[in-house]
């Protein structure tokens, strides 16, 4: 890790994928998991929210993933929200919300008493913080859809394969479900099935 990265704050990526690494069609989710989204929610949301917006976890999200939050649910409560778009969003009327032309912009206006940081989506971001050297996030929690085989046009970049170019070593290790469950600080399952569609929640780390 560069010196720069030590400073930067510690960034997790939540994504849910199927085998071929599909996350989405025409802007939206491909399948629908009420179980798989209560878990999104309590895990970017914190076990124990805080009421002042300085101190509540952070979700980043690209404008195309923004704007597929139905309006109802949008902000996503209990978290501060930033978008990030190069020609910018409104987003005057959603409160604990602000808009960025870039990542770095937006990490720039985090708190230091800001607890955990998420990428939420779309699929450019996730590319961009897979495979820039060294990685932008250092955790992906992946629920790894593994039936059926869903439609997608919308990909998430293989980074559990990836290898320093140098030196082969890889840059991403499994974690075990025990730890997991250690830093999510509750338990989970580790496989699931709901309405039909098999998945299992992961989470890969960098192999320091």
């Amino acid at each position: 890790m560069s010196s720069t990265s030590s400073t930067r704050p510690s960034i997790t990526a939540i994504v849910a994928a199927t085998a071929q690494n599909g996350i989405g069609l025409n802007g939206g989710l491909p399948w629908r998991l009420p179980g798989e989204m209560k878990y999104f929610a309590r895990v970017t949301t914190g076990e124990n929210p805080s009421e002042a917006p300085e101190q509540q976890n952070t979700v980043i999200m690209g404008r195309k993933t923004w704007e597929s939050i139905p309006s109802k649910f949008r902000p996503l409560k209990g978290r501060r929200n930033l978008v990030i778009s190069s020609k910018g969003v409104d987003v005057s009327n959603s409160p604990n919300t602000t808009s960025h032309t870039s990542l770095p912009s937006a990490l720039s206006s985090l708190s230091s008493k800001s607890s955990r940081t998420f990428l939420i989506g779309g699929s450019q971001l996730y590319t961009a913080c897979l495979t820039s050297s060294p990685p932008m996030v250092d955790r992906v929690l992946l629920t790894r859809i593994l039936s059926p085989d869903y439609q997608c046009d919308a990909f998430l970049e293989e980074f559990t394969s990836h290898s320093n170019s140098e030196n082969g070593k890889k840059v991403w290790k499994k974690s075990t479900h025990e730890e997991l469950q250690d830093w999510l600080g509750f338990e989970v399952d580790e496989e699931n099935e709901e309405k039909g569609t098999k998945y299992r929640y992961e989470m890969w780390v960098l192999d320091q």
